[in-house]
């Protein structure tokens, strides 16, 4: 950290103490040219811009600011350290964990969960095995037979169903009735003409 320290001060100062002018120049042909030497023979100089000198306030204020990263950056260093070691630490009493084996208390109470198990006998040690060597029930993953025949997925026998209960029986459509014919209807434009009496 310190050789980087001595490097952006020593590029600070060489920054500050180089005078050099940009110089926009226009060529014969119409072309502009950007240079930090003057125009050449020919050309005739567009704008002469001066380099930007900076201020003591500037030079201490960037001098700060990377001091503040380099702290900043330490301090992130030696965070990471300490967690490294924290996990190192961590890791080494749980391994020293492993080699002493599970607590008493944590194999009892594997064994009292395993009495309320009801399991065969072959099971029933095979677990209690477990207790003793982790302290915990063990999950148990029992795949079901999946058989698969020269002429493809065959299906494990499963019990038989129970029977469907029987369907009760339809009840028969009633026939619809006998289409009734209208009446000629009334037009009521044709009304009878009687003798207006006067």
């Amino acid at each position: 950290m310190k050789t980087s320290r001595i490097a952006l001060l020593l590029l600070l100062g060489s920054t500050l103490t180089v005078h050099a002018e940009v110089y926009k120049c226009r060529q014969p042909d119409g072309r502009t040219e950007i240079s930090n030497s003057p125009c050449s023979g020919g050309s005739s100089t567009l704008k002469a811009i001066p380099d930007d000198t900076v201020s003591e306030a500037s030079r201490r204020q960037a001098e700060r600011d990377a001091d503040r990263l380099e702290n900043y950056a330490d301090k992130l260093e030696a965070e990471r350290k300490a967690g490294e070691a924290v996990e190192r630490r961590q890791l080494k009493e749980q391994q020293a964990a492993a080699r002493q084996g599970p607590a008493p208390a944590s194999i009892e109470s594997c064994l009292r969960t395993l009495d309320r198990m009801v399991l065969d006998s072959s099971r029933r040690a095979e677990l209690e095995e477990g207790c003793r060597t982790t302290g915990s029930v063990q999950p148990v993953y029992v795949q079901d037979p999946y058989y698969y025949g020269g002429s493809g997925y065959i299906r494990p026998p499963y019990p038989p169903r129970p029977p469907h209960p029987p369907h009760p029986p339809r009840p028969m459509p009633t026939p619809l009735p006998e289409p009734v014919t209208p009446a000629k209807p009334v037009d009521l434009y044709k009304v009878p003409v009687a003798p207006r009496s006067r």
